[in-house]
């Protein structure tokens, strides 16, 4: 199947045998409950070709590990970056990457943040929602997140199980519920913990149309009035009382931010999406590797038929955002 759109996927997964074997060394087999995919380069493009796909951004997901061995994570983070940077000099005109980071381990993230983009040349970072219960927007994430907004980092916030996931709870999987929350409770800490005004530089992805922050935009947003350190009660009456405009200045950050499309395209979802924002801040994401090319395939064609979008809306969701975040990559 193929358009005129030109694709680009942000949301796409490639996990290399050594991933797979080293988590295996460890007695890990499953990611979250689900079983762990190989995904090489061949059947990547393979795939890519027969939805119409015409770049991706690669990224090898850490979401569902939790080993306390801070140097299992560096060595891992060290070779999959790597083996990313090579698959990029291979396929330049196809992919760009992300790199993944070894936190919560602060000292050896700011040594393979330094790696990654400076040697390696890789074109943003994923971080997980959580990483061992420490949340995006922490306080020891401060100078982390400082860092990022100068080098104005792209940021693909990928969502991780909430540090209670082995609690006793409905028993759904935790993937399908509590993944997209955690990004919302994420998103939200970010908010409330000031980051996204402190770091207005950091480009933000977020997976899964952003979880439920769309549908809980209005109140997210409003976090921003109360952040853990201070009232801004002068902003809150200009934004509330005076323009009467609701939490502008939150609701600001949030549609800075880009949403991408994966297992969000129902009719409704994409209607939400579309309501919060600029249609160049919703980008596709498909989560193949980790998801069968049948779910790429459903995200194309949803997208497609929604009655919401034109033809310029789709041709600006399939490339404008992507270009922004990525110019490396769709220059080539």
């Amino acid at each position: 199947m193929s358009d005129d759109y030109d694709w680009i996927d942000v949301h796409h997964h490639l996990i290399p045998n050594f991933y797979v074997k080293a988590l295996a060394e460890k007695g890990i087999t499953e990611l979250s409950g689900v079983p762990i995919p190989t995904y090489n380069p061949d059947q990547c493009l393979k795939d890519m070709d027969k939805v119409g796909i015409d770049k991706a951004i690669l990224s090898i997901p850490a979401s569902g590990l939790h080993i306390r061995h801070n140097e299992f994570f560096r060595h891992l983070a060290r070779n999959t970056n790597t083996y990313l940077a090579d698959i990029i000099r291979e396929h330049s005109t196809h992919f760009g990457a992300l790199a993944s980071m070894p936190l919560p381990n602060i000292d050896a993230a700011f040594e393979e943040l330094d790696y990654a983009l400076d040697e390696l040349h890789l074109d943003g970072v994923v971080l997980l929602s959580n990483s061992d219960g420490m949340y995006l927007g922490d306080p020891e994430l401060e100078d982390f997140f400082a860092e990022l907004n100068r080098r104005r980092a792209v940021v693909f916030v990928h969502p991780d199980d909430p540090p209670f996931a082995d609690m006793r709870k409905p028993d759904v999987p935790v993937v399908h519920i509590e993944w997209p929350f955690d990004t919302t409770r994420a998103v939200a800490n970010m908010v409330y913990s000031g980051v996204l005004d402190r770091n207005p530089r950091i480009k933000f992805i977020l997976p899964h149309g952003g979880g439920a922050v769309p549908y809980l935009a209005w109140r997210i947003s409003i976090l921003e009035y109360r952040q853990r350190d201070k009232v801004k009660k002068l902003r809150s009456l200009y934004d509330l009382i005076i323009r009467k405009q609701g939490p502008s200045t939150g609701m600001r950050l949030l549609k800075n931010m880009y949403y991408d499309t994966t297992a969000v395209t129902a009719q409704s979802s994409l209607r939400t999406l579309k309501e919060l924002l600029d249609p160049s801040h919703i980008v596709l994401g498909t989560d193949l590797g980790a998801a069968p090319r049948l779910m790429a395939s459903l995200v194309l064609n949803d997208l497609r038929s929604f009655d919401g979008f034109d033809e310029d809306d789709l041709r600006t969701i399939a490339r404008k955002g992507a270009s922004e975040l990525f110019p490396r990559l769709v220059a080539m």
